[in-house]
């Protein structure tokens, strides 16, 4: 069972290209080109790390499977190679 900590997710996500955004839940989008591309929810409660479940969830939103996604929240994964997964998915020119 995996556990990854919100905070360095989030600052993480950041550095590849995502932004919060302002709401009633935390929210995350990836903009590419000044386009939304996709978002990601984050839980914002008394938790200090993000379960398995949620783990699944956010991969999920992302379009990665489980492992690319903790890759792409503790930085093996680049911006470009996330990207170049994204274009392979059609997601993004």
């Amino acid at each position: 069972m995996a556990a990854i900590s919100t905070k360095e997710t989030v600052k993480n996500l950041r550095k590849k290209g995502f932004v919060e955004v302002a709401g009633d839940h935390r929210y995350l989008e990836l903009v590419h080109k000044g386009r939304v591309i996709l978002h990601t929810k984050v839980s914002h409660g008394s938790k200090k790390d993000i379960d398995d479940y949620l783990i699944k969830q956010m991969s999920y939103q992302c379009k990665l499977d489980k492992k690319q996604f903790l890759d792409l929240a503790r930085c093996p994964l680049s911006k470009e190679a996330y990207l170049d997964l994204l274009k392979q998915q059609g997601l993004v020119e």
